[in-house]
């Protein structure tokens, strides 16, 4: 059995190495091999490994087909949808789930069922289960890619979910077509008015249902910082919880009944009825289903008298999760919730603590203290390089907040959440119990908050570091170290010069990238670990470009400060997040072609030097009060004494100020250029191109953006002029290294090359 789950479990996994499908009758080969061997051997590693690459591939072929069936571009289309999504009435949310039922369009012909995230602006009262008819604008899924950040189309795939979807607001009215709700929709409305006057309901909420959409993102730092997230996230420790309080009301219910053996298994099975209802009021989300099998697993194992050992139960829970999701292993919580539950699994089969029994009380006491600190730590260190693969960080608090918080929500708040969830038709008691739980939480979300700042981003260059530090934590007590410590001194000095040698080698001159940031513009100018930044990009309620995309990378590339940021003008999707960065980073200098407190000028004349690079002011030629497309600051970017590549910075300026900027006598040639005002129709004079005389020109586009950018006349001048054409919605980041005499070009799609990114993009 073991063999065969390990075998299933890679085959799951081998998806994530695949840049592309393989074909059926290469799958269909690789099993007739395995049948092969089986026959020979007796072995059936082979074909159980074969059979999940031929599952998982057959659902991965599945999700293309379904994404393949909406249209490239965006279409106006009706369609019926089931909602998905639950509601609390007292939050509004605009961005939901649902499953199509059927369209009414003769445009769009899909491969049912189809699951869609819709945006619907100032909706009516939406429940889950409803059935609406609604008249939206539908397109695929692109998200943006960039070395860092969050990852649209990967976390589309984790849900599985085939495109966006936006309400129009046009001629056409949606129409509700059923008002049938879900019974857990119904639940949730049966405790919403309990919560409505409680401080904490948006914590109490995801509790009970897993609804986060009640908390902001300031209670989302809070959680991050205090490693305290985890709390809110249903899980194995929820769903144990109830099936404790259930094992507990069955063992009393056996006590009260004839003692028979038709009763013997009453407890067993009353904690999974509430393990299993848990798991459902939450969704059944991966941490619950993770749990809730866990839960099966053991419960069949404890009435058919076999015996397991746990890292068992654990291998046929993961496989039986891939099995049942196969894109579940494309989702932080998969790596997360497994890693630490073998993380503690591994802690118990190596835990030397001595026989607690014989011991005085508080030797007891101090013993079980001390090996909840160990676990802690464990959990900290050896979760480290998945927190950095999936978040950029770790909390340095989560040891101590987690040795506090995790038993206090354990044994007060989660009792009384489940109490007060079964009691919610008695409103009277459950009122009690929903008080007492959302007093139970204030003390923990004190400790979240005195957290505030405790949250370390972590760069790329240390993640070999990371695997080698959990590989030796791991490996460490197996060894014997009274033995071959020339074998240990030889192996680390190995390492240490391995690592020496790559984090010496010959730096390039200097970098330039050019972010995915949709539609608008930020610019990253690197050299030595220092960063100036050319316009800031879009924001959006409480989030920016520089928050969700800027800032990650940064902390990949180990850059904790920024020497400089340039405002080309004042446009949202130019400098929108230019007050976070400011506050983050606190920049040196800082340069607007505007009227801004604390900014220098970007004027025609002005120039500087910084890190061997000579900056020049091409445009405009004075300040304004606030600065437009047509006073974009130009700047030209160059190794001093002229050596190496050129670019050019050219913001949103227009077709007229390029004239007037060009009949300036001065040095114009430039190997790169940002493309004007991101394709625009205004700019891109033939003037311009005739003038600069570029090699490769950039330009910074969001794919489906209102406009239709890039103008197709304009890209067609650029490649008329043998100007190589590259852009953000067909490459994500586009990184260019320059050296001595030339430069080097990454595309961030090309590099992070997965099966399920859209291969459509590179054929337009």
């Amino acid at each position: 059995m073991v063999q065969i789950f390990i075998a299933s479990i890679s085959g799951f996994l081998s998806l994530h190495f695949f840049n592309i499908l393989p074909p059926y009758w290469y799958l269909l080969l690789l099993i007739a091999i395995g049948i092969i061997i089986f026959i020979v051997c007796r072995n059936v590693i082979v074909i159980c490994f074969s059979l999940a690459i031929l599952w998982v591939v057959f659902d991965a072929n599945q999700y293309i087909n379904d994404i393949d069936s909406i249209p490239k571009n965006r279409t106006n289309i009706t369609i019926d949808v089931s909602v998905s999504t639950l509601f609390n009435e007292n939050i509004p949310v605009e961005n939901f789930e649902v499953k199509v039922l059927n369209l009414h369009s003769a445009k769009v012909d899909f491969v049912f069922p189809v699951r869609l995230m819709v945006m619907w602006k100032d909706p009516p009262q939406l429940k889950q289960g409803q059935v609406w008819r609604l008249p939206v604008r539908i397109s695929r899924i692109v998200g943006r890619v960039n070395q860092a950040g969050f990852d649209g189309e990967q976390y589309a795939l984790s849900r599985g979910i085939h495109g966006r979807a936006v309400v129009n607001s046009g001629n056409v009215i949606p129409i509700r077509i059923s008002s049938s709700t879900s019974l857990r929709q119904q639940w949730l409305d049966q405790i919403t008015p309990l919560l409505k006057n409680r401080d904490n309901q948006s914590y109490l909420t995801a509790l009970t249902f897993g609804l986060r959409d009640g908390l902001k993102a300031q209670d989302w730092v809070y959680l991050r910082d205090s490693g305290l997230a985890h709390l809110l996230a249903i899980s194995g420790l929820h769903i144990g919880l109830a099936m404790l309080m259930g094992w507990w009301l069955g063992y009393v219910l056996r006590l009260c009944l004839p003692q028979t053996h038709y009763w013997l298994w009453l407890p067993l099975l009353s904690g999974l009825a509430f393990a299993l209802g848990y798991a459902w009021l939450a969704g059944f989300s991966l941490p619950t289903l993770r749990a809730l099998l866990m839960c099966l697993i053991v419960g069949i194992l404890r009435i058919t008298a076999i015996y397991w050992l746990p890292w068992q139960v654990v291998l046929v829970t993961v496989g039986i999760c891939l099995l049942w999701q196969p894109f579940v292993s494309y989702s932080a919580g998969f790596w997360l919730s497994f890693g630490a539950v073998i993380i503690f699994l591994a802690l118990m089969m190596t835990d030397d603590t001595p026989d607690l029994v014989a011991l005085p009380w508080y030797h007891r006491g101090y013993q079980k203290i001390k090996y909840l600190c160990k676990l802690q730590g464990y959990l900290l260190l050896l979760m480290l390089p998945m927190q950095w693969w999936w978040f950029g960080g770790v909390s340095l608090a989560a040891p101590l907040t987690n040795l506090v918080a995790v038993p206090w929500v354990s044994i007060i708040t989660v009792p009384l959440v489940l109490i007060g969830v079964i009691t919610s038709w008695w409103p009277w008691l459950s009122s009690w119990c929903w008080l007492l739980a959302d007093l139970s939480l204030n003390p923990i979300l004190n400790v979240a908050a005195w957290s505030h700042g405790a949250w370390m981003m972590l760069p790329a260059a240390i993640t070999s570091w990371l695997v080698i530090g959990a590989i030796t934590i791991v490996v460490w007590p197996l060894l014997p170290l009274r033995f071959f410590r020339w074998l240990y001194c030889s192996v680390i000095f190995i390492v240490v010069s391995w690592r020496w040698e790559s984090n010496h080698h010959q730096q390039p001159q200097w970098t330039l990238s050019v972010l995915d940031v949709g539609h608008g513009l930020a610019i990253l100018i690197e050299k030595q670990q220092r960063v100036f930044i050319y316009d800031t990009g879009n924001s959006w309620n409480e989030n920016s470009i520089a928050k969700s995309v800027i800032t990650p990378i940064l902390a990949y590339k180990g850059i904790t400060a920024v020497d400089g940021l340039i405002l080309s003008h004042a446009d949202s999707d130019h400098a929108g997040g230019r007050e976070y960065l400011i506050q983050r980073y606190q920049p040196i200098a800082k340069y607007s072609s505007d009227q801004r407190a604390e900014f220098s000028e970007c004027v025609l004349g002005q120039a500087w030097q910084w890190q061997g690079l000579d900056f020049v002011v091409k445009w405009p030629p004075k300040v304004t009060a606030r600065a437009t497309n047509s006073d974009s600051c130009v700047i030209r970017i160059q190794t001093i004494g002229g050596q190496g590549p050129s670019i050019l910075l050219t913001g949103d300026i227009d077709a007229k100020s390029e004239l007037v900027m060009l009949m300036q006598i001065q040095a114009w040639q430039a190997d790169i250029i940002i493309v004007p005002h991101h394709g625009s129709n205004t700019s891109s004079t033939q003037t311009l191109l005739n003038t600069i005389q570029p090699s490769l020109a950039v330009a910074s586009i969001g794919h489906f953006n209102p406009w239709e950018l890039p103008s197709q006349t304009v890209k067609k001048r650029y490649q008329d002029n043998h100007i190589d054409w590259l852009s953000t919605q067909d490459s994500g980041q586009i990184t260019i290294t320059m050296t001595d005499d030339d430069y080097s070009l990454k595309r961030q799609r090309d590099y992070s090359q997965q099966w399920y990114r859209p291969k459509w993009l590179t054929k337009q």
